[in-house]
């Protein structure tokens, strides 16, 4: 599961959400690619909140690998899961929602600070889990 978030396409997708929000640019502006690269990426954290939730991996690992690079994403991704529910009707990602509420709370509880605009941040290919 971890190579998979961390992979190429993965990261790439999440930097576009952080580009998005820095640009000031809108889910409508992306090409069919970028919109394929977030919606992707997205849909990974989705599954590991699956796995999360029924426990095939240590909630423990989980947190201490990806619970602030979730919390970050989440804050510029709101735009295009905004735009996602409003196509599909219904609020999709339930997963990925349930671990965010998972992963700011173990935030507050071990008292990590988290910067509420994150930075557009590492290169194609980087192994970072910053993103």
């Amino acid at each position: 599961m971890h190579e998979q978030l961390v992979s190429p396409d993965r990261q790439r997708g999440r930097r576009l959400l952080y580009q998005m929000a820095k640009d000031g640019r809108s889910v409508e502006d992306l090409t069919p690619e970028e919109y394929e690269l977030i919606n992707n990426s997205l849909a990974y954290f989705d599954v590991l909140g699956i796995y999360y939730k029924n426990r095939y991996i240590r909630r423990k690992d989980v947190m201490e690998i990806w619970a602030l690079p979730l919390v970050r994403l989440m804050q510029v991704a709101q735009p295009f899961l905004n735009h996602r529910d409003t196509d599909q009707g219904v609020p999709i990602w339930p997963r990925l929602r349930a671990l965010h509420a998972d992963a700011q709370r173990h935030l507050e509880r071990h008292q990590v600070p988290i910067r509420t605009t994150p930075s557009v941040t590492g290169q194609a290919g980087s192994s970072s889990v910053d993103i």
